[in-house]
């Protein structure tokens, strides 16, 4: 019983483990699809946006699994590689979160008690952050 528990755990970890990948590499491959050659961006979107098999893709593209494995791997290096150089992903990332937590604040102001202390002025600048996080957010989803 016990050896179950653990082996459905392992496998559970696992499981997260590769989304957290498949996660990571499409996150990567939204900014740096222009730095792989065509046949790249085409394996890449397959297996990890459109979760296809590396069989299924090498099917729809007509080459080798290999080939396509191969296609994965460099692609995988070469994003992986620009952003340790570059760190766009994680300076977006960072800026998301701290706009995530400006909202949160200003939320959270809205719901005090005290907002009726708070004049018109300083209520309309509050509504022009939030527009303003909302058009970065929207901006983001583009």
């Amino acid at each position: 019983m016990r050896s179950d528990k653990m082996r459905s755990e392992r496998i559970r970890e696992r499981s997260v483990s590769k989304m957290d990948r498949n996660a990571e590499m499409s996150l990567l491959f939204s900014f740096y699809r222009n730095m792989l050659t065509q046949r790249q961006i085409d394996c890449v979107d397959l297996y990890y946006n459109e979760d296809l098999s590396l069989s299924e893709i090498s099917e729809n593209l007509g080459i080798t699994r290999q080939g396509v494995r191969d296609n994965i791997k460099r692609a995988e290096h070469t994003m992986t590689d620009t952003e340790e150089r570059l760190g766009l992903v994680a300076k977006f990332l960072g800026i998301s979160d701290k706009l995530r937590r400006i909202d949160d604040i200003i939320r959270d102001i809205e719901k005090s008690p005290n907002i009726r202390y708070l004049s018109d002025d300083i209520k309309r600048k509050i509504n022009e952050i939030l527009m303003i996080i909302g058009d970065i957010n929207e901006g983001q989803s583009d």
